[in-house]
């Protein structure tokens, strides 16, 4: 009984929904919420990727002016280790103490003088890599920001 109540009871909404028409107002409404949304989600799309884009270039252009700081310092290291070696060595074959003392005070005169202008160069190296860091943040923000419309 349950079986011949329940498949033309069945087959009635079947043919109810299979016969329902969506009103063309109702069906416009619906196809431009999706033209819209899928707009919307194409620039989205490219939005994320213009940021990510982005912020490679920032990290990228970060890492090359840190990598190029860290090689500056190893430089100034090496140069620095070098002129202390020579100035032992020189001192280790002075014939007098007078010589190594005269030695001695001219190597750390020369390393004063020297470390003053790799301090020097290493801060205005810092200066001009964090505003060419800073130059590509604002570059990116102004490539990111959408234009105003008036």
């Amino acid at each position: 009984m349950n079986n011949a109540f329940g498949q033309p009871s069945f087959n009635d909404a079947q043919r109810f929904f299979t016969d329902v028409k969506v009103p063309e107002n109702v069906a416009a409404l619906a196809q431009r919420g999706v033209a819209q949304s899928k707009e919307l989600y194409t620039k989205s799309t490219a939005a994320a990727h213009d940021g990510a884009k982005a912020m490679t270039e920032i990290a990228d252009t970060a890492w090359g002016s840190t990598k190029m700081l860290h090689e500056k310092i190893v430089q100034n290291v090496q140069a620095n280790t070098d002129a202390a070696f020579a100035a032992a060595q020189a001192m280790a074959s002075a014939k007098s103490l007078p010589e190594i003392a005269q030695l001695q005070t001219q190597f750390l005169q020369a390393l004063s003088s020297q470390t003053s202008e790799q301090t020097k160069e290493f801060f205005d190296l810092s200066a001009r890599a964090a505003q060419h860091v800073f130059e590509k943040m604002q570059a990116a923000a102004k490539s990111l920001t959408p234009p105003t419309q008036e």
